[in-house]
């Protein structure tokens, strides 16, 4: 008997059970296409985390059409707290459990996947648990990843158990054992160790049916990535490559990893590798670290939970990638601040970092919030938000795709301790200046043809840049939603 129910859809029967929630197979009523609904397991607890999760799915949401990204229909969260997405139905199944598979369809699946990183990532999205069970055989043969989205379900540190689940310890990047947030060299890693799977029936380092401590988990990167019988050495190269435990050593993108996969897949061409890997010698023991579940080697629970102190610093381990998310009430410019507000003499606007004026910024006429504009356009890549810090930006030429652009610059509030993404939406001021209607207000050019309901406002907190530069600042970004674009919204490519 099936429990669940969800208004639209007709469940007929559970396709799956695992570790992390239950998968049905239902029917979409009002279009009548048979779907996947993924309930997730671990409870969002508070409005918080709720609209985290969600601005999660909203970004992986953006993926859809990647043919190697299995596509999200819908997401929310149950009456109960248990999240949940409405998915492309993928009867194939996994791979999980399907190796050894022959080197060329290994070396194909690879690019496929790291093409969907490189899409990921140039939007600010990390997967974090890339896995064999995690890639799915769509309905003509192709494979694509699931889950984007589900691992914001992370809870902060309220308990041990749910975050460490996070983990799958024989696919997780070696610097997730020593409390370093994730990066897209982990999400590298992570694939590198499915693609060695795939073609070795198990994963690199781990033996077969061990129980494995923490401090043996740790010491089994520093073992050599061996060879494996009929693999070829070029591909064997991509893969200890990915497999580096210096994250610096592993491939620099997804672009990389993809490009050296399709070279190797020519026929006739050889594959070089870039700075080849030196397999390194075994070290002793390192200090334990946290973990969580994995599916090919069980971890003994003892070690896992042992010690309350691990549960303070494994919030460290509670990531959260920030991606669009609804904001203003769908008003035009009607109402918006408009005109030309001149900064008062002697106040103080602090140090931005960049060129601005005052002269046709709306922003500018919001109160005690010594906004301004940029002078030229301003365009980003996606961002990495970890904890709500920004972590990853990457400035854009404006006349090349971008996700974001500026449209306002201020300082941090005087009454902010920390400008982290939640405090910075949670205060007044910085939510006048980034609401909607200043941004629609803002629009200059052929971003006026576009229908004001698809561009969606952001606040950027402050980057590395300005961090390591002292500077206080928060930006307003636009985007206009599902797309990227190129050329300037608000402010002239030049002064």
């Amino acid at each position: 008997m099936i429990s669940l129910t969800l208004p639209g859809y007709e469940m007929m029967g559970v396709l799956g059970r695992g570790g992390f929630g239950v998968v049905y197979r239902a029917r979409q009523v009002t279009i009548d296409r048979e779907v996947a609904v993924k309930v997730d397991s671990r409870v969002i607890l508070d409005d918080r985390d709720r609209r985290r999760f969600l601005r999660e799915v909203r970004a992986a949401g953006r993926l859809s059409g990647h043919p190697h990204v299995v596509e999200i229909y819908d997401a929310g969260v149950l009456p109960d707290g248990y999240p949940y997405l409405v998915m492309e139905l993928c009867a194939g199944g996994s791979l999980a459990g399907r190796g050894p598979i022959a080197p060329p369809d290994v070396a194909g699946i690879g690019r496929g996947i790291a093409d969907a990183l490189a899409a990921a990532h140039g939007l600010g999205v990390l997967h974090r648990d890339i896995k064999p069970g995690n890639i799915l055989i769509k309905r003509y043969g192709t494979v694509g990843l699931a889950d984007f989205g589900l691992a914001a379900v992370i809870d902060s540190g309220r308990e041990s158990s749910v975050t460490l689940a996070a983990l799958t310890p024989a696919y997780a990047a070696p610097e997730a054992f020593h409390l370093h947030p994730p990066t897209p060299r982990s999400d590298i890693y992570a694939l590198g160790a499915t693609l060695y799977a795939l073609l070795a029936g198990r994963p690199p380092r781990f033996p077969a049916g061990a129980d494995l401590s923490l401090p043996e988990i740790i010491r089994l990167h520093d073992a050599p990535v061996p060879d494996l019988p009929g693999v070829p050495p070029g591909l064997t190269a991509v893969l200890r490559r990915s497999l580096a435990k210096d994250p610096g050593q592993r491939f620099p993108d997804a672009v990389a990893l993809r490009d050296e996969l399709t070279r190797w897949t020519v026929p006739g061409q050889p594959v070089t590798i870039t700075n080849p890997i030196r397999q390194p010698a075994p070290a002793p023991s390192l200090p334990p670290a946290p973990s969580g579940e994995q599916h090919t080697t069980p971890v003994r629970r003892g070690v896992l939970l042992a010690g309350a102190a691990l549960t303070a610093v494994l919030v460290l381990l509670g990531v959260w990638y920030f991606a669009v998310q609804d904001r203003g009430d769908g008003r035009t410019a009607a109402g918006a601040p408009t005109g030309t507000v001149a900064a008062p003499d002697g106040e103080d606007t602090a140090d931005l970092g960049v060129e601005t004026v005052t002269d046709g910024c709306p922003a500018a006429a919001v109160p005690d919030a010594q906004a301004r504009c940029v002078e030229r356009a301003e365009c980003w890549s996606g961002m990495v938000l970890i904890q709500g810090e920004l972590t990853s930006v990457r400035r854009i030429p404006c006349d090349q795709e971008h996700t974001w652009e500026t449209y306002a610059v201020a300082p941090v509030p005087a009454d902010l301790a920390d400008a982290y993404l939640d405090t910075l939406e949670g205060n007044p001021t910085v939510a006048k200046v980034c609401a909607k209607e200043v941004l629609i207000a803002s629009r200059t050019g052929k971003a006026l043809e576009v229908d004001p309901e698809k561009w969606e406002p952001s606040v950027m907190p402050p980057t590395p840049d300005d961090r390591a530069a002292q500077r206080a600042v928060y930006r307003c970004v636009g985007t206009i939603s599902g797309e990227t674009s190129s050329g300037a919204a608000f402010r002239p490519l030049q002064p």
